[in-house]
């Protein structure tokens, strides 16, 4: 049976696990093949690891009893731990949440299919003079305030130019300025 593909927006990834997948496959930004490699560690991550209990999931509902103990439908301690244990333990595959430097890090621009990651440089040349602009705080600034691809690439000139044959990319970590349009692929 073929199952339908679930496009998941909003997943972030730090920029340092973004650029070791994409350098991993050969790809210079996010593609088929990064898709196809994240897809496979998630697969057999699931396939590795134990499931966390969803109360929700399977219609049951945690009760407390009088001593303020969370118990199951039995009154025991849920997945028979002992009685003497004050609060419930994460699973032993629960990985530590990130810090706030690792959040802001993992987030960024999304220009139409490309996604720019915070701290990503982009240049663009008109007439022998350059143009540069940041990404920070999920939005593009330059030296006149926040833009856009489209506004950097004809800040000077006709105002016509093909924004993704015209803007350079450096993604953060890398030395390697990339044309826009190979980020598309």
């Amino acid at each position: 049976m073929d199952h339908p593909d679930y496009p998941i927006g909003g997943i972030h990834l730090p920029s340092k696990v973004f650029m070791a997948l994409t350098d991993h496959v050969g790809e210079p930004c996010y593609g088929p093949k990064s898709e196809a490699a994240l897809s496979a560690l998630i697969r057999q991550w699931v396939a590795s690891t134990p499931a966390a209990h969803c109360a929700w999931k399977d219609g049951e509902e945690d009760e407390e009893d009088e001593g303020g103990e969370e118990t199951g439908k039995e009154g025991a301690p849920p997945n028979g731990a002992a009685a003497e244990a004050s609060s419930p333990q994460p699973p032993a595959s629960t990985a530590p949440l990130p810090s706030a430097p690792a959040l802001l890090a993992s987030r960024g621009y999304q220009w139409k299919d490309v996604f720019l990651p915070n701290g990503t440089e982009l240049r663009t040349i008109y007439c022998g003079r350059s143009a540069y602009a940041t990404v920070e705080d999920e939005q593009i600034i330059s030296d006149s305030g926040p833009t856009t691809p489209s506004r950097l690439a004809n800040r000077r000139g006709c105002g016509t130019r093909n924004v993704w044959q015209t803007v350079w990319l450096r993604l953060p970590g890398s030395t390697l300025w990339q044309r826009a349009a190979d980020c598309r692929r």
